[in-house]
Formats: C-alpha cells, sequence, structure tokens
C-alpha cells in the first residue's frame, strides 16, 4: 500500500519539545530537509519558543505549526494570534496541558471554553483515576463542533537507551487509543517516538512502542479485528509492516480520523524505518 492513505504525514516533528530541545537553527534545518516528505507533517513549537521561531524563519518557508501551550492559558491569544500573522507559518493546531495539580476533567473543561472554534486541538491526558471523564468532556465538547481530542500525556521514566520513546506499558497506551475510539475522539501521541516498531534487546528488555505499533494499534480499533494491546507491544516490524500494508483504504482513512500524529524528536529515524520496510511510498528520497 505505501503512505497513501494510512502513512501520509503521519509523522509530526517535536524537535523543540523536551526532551529533544534542539536548538532552533538545527530544528528547522531538519525540519526543511524533510520539506515534501509524504510522511511528515507538522513543526510543534511551543508558545515560550515562538519568538525565537520567527527570529530564525527565512522568506521562503511555509511551515506548517503546532503551538504547544507552554506558557499558561493567559499567554495563549496573543500566541495563536501571532501566529496567524506570520506569512511564513500556517498555524495548524494547539497543543494544550491542563494544570496538572487541578482536577483533571475540571481543568481540561476549563482549556475548553478558553479555545478557539476554528482551530483544531488536542489536549493533554493522563492516565490517573477519572481519565476516561476527562475524555467524555473533550468528546461532549466535540459533540457541540468544537475541534477538539486527545493526546497522552506520559508521565513514567524514558527509554533508558536513549531514544527517547515512552515506555509506557502497551496496555496503558492501548486503553487509551481505545477510549478514544470509543468516543469519536482524534488522538495524538506527541512523545517522542524514535522507531518503526518496539525493539527488544536481550541485554535491556523492551523499550518504547514504535510508530507502527500505534498505527497498527489504530487499525485494529477501527476494523475491531485483533488485540489493540498485542500490536502496542508487538516487536515484529515486518510482520506489523505487512499488517499495515494490507489495511483497506476505508479502514485506513477510519485509523487516521482516529491517530491524527506520532511526535518524533528526529523525524529521520521513524522514517528511515518505514523506508526500509518498504512503506514510505515508491520514489521517496532516502
Amino acid at each position: 500500500m505505501g503512505v497513501e492513505p494510512l502513512l501520509t504525514r503521519i509523522i509530526d516533528d517535536t524537535a523543540l519539545l523536551p526532551p529533544t530541545g534542539a536548538p532552533m537553527e538545527e530544528a528547522l534545518h531538519g525540519h526543511r530537509a524533510a520539506e515534501g516528505d509524504r510522511l511528515v507533517g507538522r513543526l510543534w513549537c511551543p508558545v515560550s519558543r515562538l519568538a525565537e521561531l520567527r527570529r530564525h524563519l527565512v522568506p521562503e518557508d511555509l511551515i506548517d505549526l503546532v503551538l504547544v501551550a507552554d506558557t499558561g492559558p493567559e499567554a495563549l491569544p496573543e500566541a495563536v494570534e501571532t501566529a496567524r500573522r506570520e506569512p511564513r507559518v500556517r498555524l495548524r493546531g494547539l497543543q494544550i496541558t491542563p494544570d496538572p495539580d487541578a482536577d483533571q476533567a475540571r481543568a481540561a473543561a476549563v482549556a475548553i471554553a478558553r479555545l478557539p472554534s476554528d482551530l483544531d486541538c488536542h489536549i493533554e491526558v493522563r492516565q490517573t483515576p477519572g481519565w476516561r471523564e476527562t475524555l467524555d468532556r473533550l468528546a461532549a465538547a466535540r459533540s457541540r463542533g468544537l475541534p477538539v481530542g486527545a493526546a497522552l500525556r506520559v508521565d513514567g521514566r524514558p527509554d533508558t537507551r536513549g531514544d527517547g520513546a515512552a515506555a509506557s506499558p502497551p496496555a496503558q497506551v492501548a486503553a487509551f487509543l481505545t477510549a478514544c475510539a470509543e468516543r469519536g475522539l482524534p488522538a495524538v501521541f506527541p512523545a517522542g517516538v524514535h522507531r518503526a516498531a518496539r525493539r527488544v534487546a536481550p541485554d535491556a528488555g523492551p523499550g518504547g512502542h514504535g510508530l507502527l505499533n500505534l498505527v497498527v494499534a489504530a487499525c485494529r480499533c477501527v476494523t475491531g479485528k485483533g488485540s489493540v494491546e498485542e500490536a502496542v507491544a508487538a516487536a515484529d516490524a515486518r510482520a506489523l509492516a505487512e499488517e499495515a500494508g494490507s489495511v483497506a483504504e476505508d479502514a485506513a482513512r477510519a485509523a487516521r480520523r482516529l491517530l491524527v500524529a506520532i511526535g518524533s524528536g528526529d523525524v529521520r529515524v521513524p522514517r528511515a524505518g518505514l523506508l526500509e520496510l518498504g512503506l514510505a511510498g515508491e520514489g521517496t528520497r532516502p
């Protein structure tokens, strides 16, 4: 099947976000190098680095941008207007992290009340007690026409091999994706995914899930065929690639309505993995 439609612009560039936190010039160089690549989507930029981003843009830039509200809700309206006035970017979305010390569902409701009605926004959700109620709030807002979705907040330890992928238990990742599917909520996974598939190293145990783990899990969510948790846990990249490549077009489109994007701090790595597995599409440059 290749890129269309399951993998088109599936990899969002999160090089500017922690833990990567790349220097601006380096991050922009990497993103420009991927310009036109059918696998690579938007650049995520913290509100706190928006002014820095604008200083480093060149006249030829036209970057699809997601603003990450890392400076509190008060600064968000001004940042949104600044980004909208900037001709070298196209504002494509927002990422909101509610106050971690507040009740999660109530904090999400407060965030929803302040959102622009014409811009896709994903609100981070922690899998703490009551997290499904938070998804219910988001789903209710979406049913009223607000373009809102959910992002999985990972607070666990990072992968100790330094690949940036969050070592979340497969059961938790599967539960989140399944709960979003049940509520018709689009989901993003902003935590750094640096591989095409989960790796199991004999000396280090299982690493974090890869891009194909999430893609196949989303396909299983929408088709009802196969275990979602097993897809997240799988380490056989070839088998995952074969399953992804055999998904029917209507199921692929439904899966992408569920799974909007997967963030990577270095888009070259999962992209290279997909290329090696024959999923990058004909003519994709190495």
